[in-house]
């Protein structure tokens, strides 16, 4: 597995904002500017097939009319989206506000899949969705693809609940919230973070949607399992 950290940063800072991508195929929300962020990489989206998206706040889905746009020009026009059921009506709304005179010929020529499943095949991962609490949004999902060797999660935006506990004790990575310098409801923050770290050893935290402030007090600090990422780091992963 290799995962592209395409966004470490929430909505106010220079960083984009938090997306990955997997094996160049498999994209974790598809925020603002994400298309953009991809050609910057030297990456073509043309050839993504999969959308993970946590949940339906702008900051995580708001590229998807581009990316349809895309697709509908790219030889490959295959696209599967895993989201809440109410994703496919979302996303429909968004593509005929954002391209109103184009709306009819991008959906009939991209082959749309919407999958509300728990669990998942992605190519060669098992993918589980999990619940996470993330405010007044619900609902909003955390995932854990599983390959031979390895589990390695992404909480989404969330607060510290009962699911990010459990993705912490199976994962081997960890690509969670950490937008805050003290958690609450909404968010995750280093308070969270480090009680993990202790509680969890064996997995490495990888942080995202980070506020500069919090970015930057995270940088001055030393762990041994926390890890400030980066835009445009890589991690990989071999099976054995």
């Amino acid at each position: 597995m290799k995962i592209k950290i395409i966004g470490s940063g929430s909505m106010w800072t220079e960083y984009n904002s938090a997306s990955y991508l997997i094996d160049e195929d498999i994209l974790v929300d598809i925020p603002n500017g994400m298309c953009k962020n991809l050609f910057k990489f030297k990456i073509n989206p043309r050839g993504i097939k999969h959308v993970l998206i946590t949940h339906f706040h702008g900051d995580h889905y708001f590229d998807i009319p581009f990316f349809f746009l895309l697709k509908s020009k790219a030889p490959l026009k295959d696209i599967n989206i895993y989201c809440s059921k109410d994703g496919k009506g979302k996303c429909q709304k968004l593509l005929k506000l954002a391209f109103p005179n184009s709306t009819k010929r991008v959906f009939k020529e991209i082959k749309l899949n919407y999958i509300y499943a728990e669990s998942f095949n992605i190519n060669d991962y098992l993918v589980k969705k999990y619940l996470v609490l993330h405010g007044k949004m619900k609902p909003a999902f955390g995932y854990v693809f599983e390959g031979k060797n390895f589990k390695v999660g992404f909480t989404g935006d969330t607060s510290l609940c009962e699911n990010v506990e459990y993705m912490a004790g199976i994962c081997t990575y960890l690509f969670c919230d950490c937008m805050l310098i003290e958690g609450n409801s909404k968010h995750m923050g280093i308070n969270n973070i480090e009680y993990l770290s202790r509680k969890y050893p064996h997995c490495i935290f990888i942080l995202s949607h980070l506020d500069n402030e919090t970015r930057n007090i995270l940088k001055r600090k030393k762990y041994s399992n926390i890890i400030v990422p980066q835009d445009g780091d890589v991690i990989e992963l071999k099976e054995v």
